[in-house]
C-alpha cells in the first residue's frame, strides 16, 4: 500500500513535531501494510517556508533514521503546493516538487 499524502517529515511543517512522532508514525504506517510513503509537507509563502532541496534533505535523512533502525519504510519526495501564479516556474526549478519526481503534483 501508497500512502500519498503525509507528513511525517519532522519539525517542518504541521505534521510531525520531533523525530520521536516521525518515527512512531513510520511504525504505525509498517503495521497497518503501508510500505511507500510520500513525504509531502507544506509548501505555502508566508506560512510554510519550504522548498524542494529542503524537502530532499529532510526525507534523505528520515529514510537513513529509518533504514537503521530496521524499519520497513521506502519515502519519496513530494510536497503539498498550493496554487500560486509561479506553480509552473517553481516545479521547473525544483522549489516545488511532484510525488516522487512524477509527472503528479499534489495541489
Amino acid at each position: 500500500m501508497i500512502d500519498l499524502h503525509s507528513h511525517i517529515l519532522p519539525s517542518i511543517d504541521d505534521g510531525a513535531r520531533d523525530w520521536t512522532v516521525s518515527m512512531e508514525m513510520a511504525k504505525l504506517y509498517v503495521d497497518d501494510g503501508v510500505t511507500v510513503v510520500a513525504c509531502t509537507p507544506h509548501i505555502l509563502p508566508g506560512l510554510y517556508h519550504n522548498s524542494g532541496p529542503q524537502i530532499r534533505e529532510a526525507t534523505r535523512a528520515l529514510q537513513q533514521a529509518l533504514d537503521r533502525d530496521g524499519i520497513p519504510l521506502r519515502l519519496v519526495t513530494g510536497a503539498d503546493v498550493h496554487m500560486a501564479p509561479d506553480l509552473i516556474a517553481g516545479l521547473r526549478a525544483g522549489r516545488l516538487l511532484s510525488l516522487a519526481d512524477t509527472r503528479y503534483v499534489l495541489v
